[in-house]
């Protein structure tokens, strides 16, 4: 057994007495365990242990105990992801291939879970500031270490993620460093330290640079996008201006000749196998949404089988099939009605995030709350476009931004409905949060 097996060990293990005097404090393990899963960086027996399952059967033994429990804010975006959770049931219900289809169905409904357990329980700012540190750190970590990785190493090969994760592959981490790199700018604009501003710099720098050699033209198109909104929503645009000309610059020209290769194929993606496998999915996953426009296939529906009913002799090396875009994985797997409510759920977000950041670009109080909306319509917009060429429909990330959206909904309301009546110099009686 490692140090590195026996300091995991430890650390979850004097966690989890406080996740069941605190349950709230088991959301956030849980989530440091999903984002940055250390118990994938050793070697012996900490590897496989179910750290997740611990951590929240001990939250959960807690939470009929526990005064943080509160009802989730009434809310579009609430109403929407209960919903699409639900019609995710009864798609499974009918699905092509039941046994995968329920296995998949639990994983999600973990994910989904969480979302909801962060909502009923980190009703505090102190709290949810506590969560996006945990999400930035975990999922940075890997930013800041590919970075140096790629850079020490003449960028040759690509850069991955822990081993037997949600963002194992080059594509998904390169998606995930994608959506964290505006959540460690809007960190670093809160901090007043310097040692820790430099240090949440550094590792937005590196996750660009991290994100850039994962190989995976997603995140190339993706990171090409969040820049210039980066600059747009900055404070420091004389500063950025000149980084940005001149990576633009004189970036293609220090890059190895493998990476440009793979880039210039998005140019000829017709001549390009793997962009042609891609294609070939979105056409499967369509076909199978017209013969099957309400449930869809299922969970898991991407299989051999599927493809050669659409794509007679169609043959493949990777067996394991893929839809390659979130949004044709939710409809080849839930239909019309479940893409219609994923669409609605993503634009209901983004409209609460405007919406956020109108009524709180005045007040100096809340200036943490319209920082925050900023930075994660950029990381919603890295989802969108970085998604739309992976299979990352049910990414923990997304939906933890969801509710981080509808918790920051939540104090802009209750700061209002604490805010005095015309006249009488007397708050009115709180009212039940319901918004938007």
């Amino acid at each position: 057994m490692s140090l590195r097996d026996l300091a995991v060990i430890a650390v979850v293990f004097g966690l989890l007495p406080v996740c069941l005097a605190r349950p709230w404090v088991g959301v956030l393990t849980w989530s440091w365990l999903g984002y940055m899963n250390p118990h994938r960086l050793t070697w012996g027996i900490a590897y496989s242990m179910p750290f997740g399952m611990m951590v929240m059967g001990m939250t959960l033994l807690g939470l009929p105990f526990s005064r943080d429990v509160k009802a989730p804010p009434r809310t579009t975006e609430v109403f929407l992801l209960t919903a699409l959770w639900g019609w995710f049931l009864v798609t499974t219900i009918f699905a092509y291939y039941p046994a995968d289809a329920w296995e998949q169905f639990v994983k999600v409904s973990k994910i989904l879970f969480g979302a909801y357990l962060t909502l009923m329980l980190l009703q505090d700012e102190r709290k949810l500031r506590a969560l996006i540190w945990i999400i930035a750190l975990s999922l940075g970590f890997f930013g800041f270490k590919g970075g140096i990785w790629a850079i020490t190493t003449g960028g040759h090969n690509q850069v991955l993620g822990p081993p037997e994760s949600f963002i194992s592959g080059n594509t998904e981490i390169g998606l995930a460093l994608n959506m964290v790199i505006p959540i460690l700018f809007y960190l670093r604009r809160q901090e007043t330290r310097t040692w820790l501003r430099r240090l949440l710099l550094a590792m937005a720098l590196f996750s660009m640079v991290g994100s850039l050699f994962t190989y995976s033209r997603g995140a190339l198109l993706g990171l090409l996008v969040i820049l210039p909104l980066l600059f747009l929503k900055s404070r420091a645009k004389v500063l950025i201006l000149p980084l940005l000309v001149a990576a633009a610059l004189v970036g293609p020209s220090l890059m190895p000749a493998g990476w440009t290769e793979r880039m210039h194929t998005i140019e000829t993606y017709d001549q390009d196998i793997s962009a042609n496998q891609r294609l070939n999915s979105w056409w499967v996953a369509y076909q199978l949404a017209k013969d099957s426009p309400i449930l869809g296939g299922g969970f898991r529906t991407f299989s051999m089988e599927i493809y050669q009913a659409y794509i007679p002799g169609y043959i493949y090396a990777n067996q394991q099939q893929d839809a390659h875009s979130i949004y044709f994985q939710v409809l080849a797997e839930h239909g019309f009605p479940g893409l219609a409510l994923f669409l609605l759920l993503m634009a209901s977000t983004f409209v609460s995030l405007r919406y956020l950041v109108h009524v709180t670009k005045n007040r100096p109080d809340q200036l943490w709350i319209n920082d925050c909306a900023k930075m994660i319509e950029v990381s919603l917009v890295a989802y969108a476009v970085s998604g739309a060429f992976l299979s990352m429909s049910y990414f923990d990330l997304f939906y933890h931004l969801v509710a981080i959206t509808v918790l920051l909904k939540a104090f802009v309301a209750r700061s209002a409905a604490a805010v005095p009546a015309p006249g009488t110099g007397v708050a009115p009686a709180p009212a039940p949060v319901t918004v938007g």
